[in-house]
């Protein structure tokens, strides 16, 4: 296929034609556009229905515009093909928004052309003309019919392109749409030519880390434009959708969500935000790419550190009253027991104290802390407390 011609191209004939022969072609450019309409309907195909109602008379003004202008070019050799190029343009776009190749107008240029021609060696023979006249315009018409494939070539390029980059605005307007929680989801995606899933996965580079201009694949979606770049998967992502994932990242760290149905999405996104400012303090160890189903528990418990703090101030107060390495052996022993319900000497093998000294710590844990000991709501925010302590302290402690 032909190079699209740059702005300003060549507009000259290949061959000089005598300015007169235009006049007497003008009277026959009418009939020669009804002659090239009922040939290519009848010869081209995907031609067949386009020759009739508004598209035929949309064709009938381009095939007039593109036979006027090269017989205007023969009359004046120093006239513009601006309006013939933008008709060719548009019959590129066209085709390319119909979703065909450039064959089928090919073609019917080629048919045009032959059939100018033909009738240009009737009209010569016709008026007396030298044949050296005819043979002049056999080869302008070789070189106007490379010219109209090229600005057709452009057009269609440019539809491509255009199309190309409305598709991925409206996908890049979908993920939004999902990453909100926004309704009509299967509408949105329709319109982005997107299939929904049953479920998601969603990937969030570490800040700093995106990757904006790496090629998509399958059916990714991606907002590399926005503050926080996401990528959107269809399904979970298995070991071979992981190695596609860090090829396309480059190497750069990332956290991936839990598996959700589409509307749950904004859910699923919170919760990988959490995880990314978890594995950025070091709550979390971090690497190339972070599951959050590998951290569930680590979520739950440091979702919320101030509040923990809060309850661990309210239930551990009684503790207060201890100086601070024995508050810390007693919490020691406590989050232990609370964790096992073991005998003192299960609890006092995993301390390696001795099974009395045990007893001792927990008979004071008894007396100054009392009910919350027995009391269930009370022995759980305890426990939760101290669960998330030892997960903040195990991530936190160094290598």
């Amino acid at each position: 296929m032909a190079e699209a011609l740059e702005p300003g191209g060549p507009e000259v004939l290949s061959s000089p034609i005598p300015p007169h022969f235009a006049e007497i072609m003008w009277p026959e450019v009418p009939s020669i556009v009804d002659e090239v309409l009922q040939a290519i309907g009848r010869d081209i195909p995907e031609f067949a229905n386009r020759t009739q109602g508004a598209p035929g008379r949309l064709l009938r003004r381009g095939v007039d515009c593109i036979l006027s202008s090269f017989v205007q070019k023969v009359a004046d050799p120093s006239a513009s093909f601006a309006a013939r190029d933008k008709v060719c343009r548009q019959l590129g776009r066209f085709e390319a928004r119909q979703g065909r190749t450039l064959d089928s107008l090919q073609a019917a240029y080629r048919l045009g052309l032959r059939l100018v021609y033909r009738r240009s060696v009737e009209v010569g023979k016709r008026h007396g003309l030298d044949p050296s006249v005819v043979a002049a315009m056999g080869d302008s018409i070789i070189t106007y019919m490379s010219d109209l494939a090229e600005q057709s070539v452009r057009g269609y390029r440019e539809a491509l392109a255009r199309a190309s980059q409305d598709m991925h605005e409206r996908r890049v307007r979908l993920l939004r749409h999902i990453l909100q929680g926004d309704g009509a989801l299967a509408e949105h995606a329709a319109r982005a030519g997107w299939s929904l899933p049953e479920e998601v996965t969603l990937v969030l580079p570490r800040a700093g880390q995106a990757q904006p201009g790496k090629a998509l694949h399958g059916d990714m979606l991606a907002d590399w434009e926005a503050e926080e770049p996401v990528l959107l998967l269809p399904g979970p992502i298995d070991a071979d959708a992981e190695k596609e994932l860090t090829a396309m990242l480059g190497g750069a760290e990332a956290v991936i969500s839990v598996t959700v149905p589409p509307a749950q999405a904004p859910t699923a996104l919170r919760w990988a935000r959490g995880l990314s400012a978890l594995a950025g303090e070091g709550a979390v160890p971090g690497g190339p790419l972070l599951r959050c189903d590998d951290h569930l528990v680590s979520l739950l418990l440091l979702a919320d550190l101030e509040l923990t703090d809060q309850i661990g101030r309210k239930e551990l107060a009684p503790l207060d009253a201890f100086s601070e390495g024995r508050r810390g052996r007693l919490i020691e022993t406590l989050g232990v027991w609370l964790a096992t319900r073991g005998t003192a000497a299960d609890i006092g093998e995993r301390l390696n104290v001795h099974p009395q000294t045990v007893r001792y710590r927990m008979r004071q844990l008894e007396n100054a802390m009392g009910e919350a000991l027995t009391e269930p709501d009370r022995r759980f925010a305890i426990e939760l407390v101290l669960r998330a302590r030892e997960v903040a302290r195990t991530y936190a402690a160094p290598p």
